[in-house]
Formats: C-alpha cells, structure tokens, sequence
C-alpha cells in the first residue's frame, strides 16, 4: 500500500516539476527571443534613418525649393517617428500577458534604453 502511494506522490512530483521547468525554459527562450527582436527593430530603424539622410542629402543638390525641401524632409522625419511608435504599440499588443512585465518601456527613446542596459550586460 505505501508503494502505491509512493508511486502516486513520484508521478506528481514529476508532474510537477516538469512542469516548472518548462514554464523556466519558455521564459528563457522569451528573454532571448524579444532581445533579439528588439535588436533588429533598432537596425532597421539606423537602416530607415540612414536612407533618410542620403535622401534628404540627394534632394539638397537637386533645384527644389529650400521650403519644398525642408516640407519634405519633416513629413520623412514624422514618418520615421510615426513607425517608431506604432512598432512600440503593436509590439505591446502582441506579446503575451504572461511576459508584459518583461516590457520595460512604452516609448521609442525608452527601448532605446533598454537596448543599451542589454548590450551592456
């Protein structure tokens, strides 16, 4: 009779136990996973900037207007501002409940931040 109890309390130790490091493991590969996520929304983020400023360099030398350059220059500046914050809302929006805690920011210059904490580690 012991050993059927003994049994039983083995099977939901292990029950138990596998169960905790599976929730240990999933929040490891998240940390990983939402690292790296963020690292390649600051690239392309340099990348989108970087095209910005070879285009507002090329529209220097072509013979627009300086106010029609200038107009044009803040509506890429906006829209580079613009897609920063909707990627920090849609990013949000996607990650689980579970791990919101893990989202130390709610603003571009705040990810930015964060990023710089995890390369420094």
């Amino acid at each position: 009779m012991y050993e059927l109890l003994w049994f039983i309390g083995g099977a939901i130790t292990y029950q138990l136990l596998s169960r905790i490091l599976k929730v240990a493991q999933l929040y490891i590969f998240f940390q990983e996973v939402h690292m790296h996520a963020l690292l390649m929304l600051d690239a392309a983020a340099q990348d989108i900037e970087t095209a910005q400023e070879i285009k507002a360099s090329l529209i220097k030398e072509c013979d627009l207007e300086k106010g029609d350059a200038e107009l044009i220059d803040l509506a890429d500046r906006e829209s580079i501002r613009l897609w920063k914050t909707t990627t920090v809302i849609k990013l949000q929006r996607a990650i689980p409940n579970a791990f919101k805690t893990e989202m130390q920011y709610n603003t571009w210059a705040e990810l930015e931040n964060y990023l710089k904490q995890i390369k420094k580690r």
